[in-house]
């Protein structure tokens, strides 16, 4: 089991880095405003935090894959729970502009407005929930069932 979650671990990394590009790549993205003015973008900080925060869970759950240590995988799953939470947050943050986003392309002159192009790919954004629920799910199972 602990192989099946660093195998989604994996897909969370792949998934998360194509989102991170993204918004990386698209200025629209990161300057997203929803109506009346409310500013709904990430903010770098918690972006990077996840990134980081991501970064180090994942160290400590292959090295518990390699290693074996117990400590290393309790301190993995504390670890995911932050980072889960830093990402919940920021789907949180990010849902009303993607929906002011669809909402101003649909209608009347949309096809002389902005495209999809000016938001995070949603497909990838909920594939990368999907793994990450599935990753914390499987590390917490391996935590409890290998005491």
């Amino acid at each position: 089991m602990r192989y099946a979650a660093l195998a989604m671990l994996v897909c969370t990394a792949i998934s998360g880095a194509l989102i991170l590009g993204a918004w990386l790549t698209r200025s629209e993205v990161r300057r997203a405003r929803v109506r009346h003015g409310r500013h709904r973008r990430l903010p770098p900080a918690l972006v990077f935090g996840h990134v980081t925060l991501a970064l180090i869970t994942a160290a400590a759950w292959t090295t518990f894959v390699f290693v074996g240590s117990h400590g290393l995988a309790t301190s993995a799953v504390a670890l995911l729970a932050v980072t889960a939470t830093l990402g919940a947050t920021m789907f949180v943050r990010w849902i009303p502009t993607y929906r002011s986003h669809s909402a101003a392309l649909d209608g009347p002159g949309a096809a002389h407005r902005a495209s999809r192009a000016t938001n995070l790919p949603i497909r990838v954004v909920l594939a990368h929930g999907a793994f990450a629920i599935a990753t914390a799910t499987l590390a917490t199972f391996v935590l409890l069932t290998n005491r």
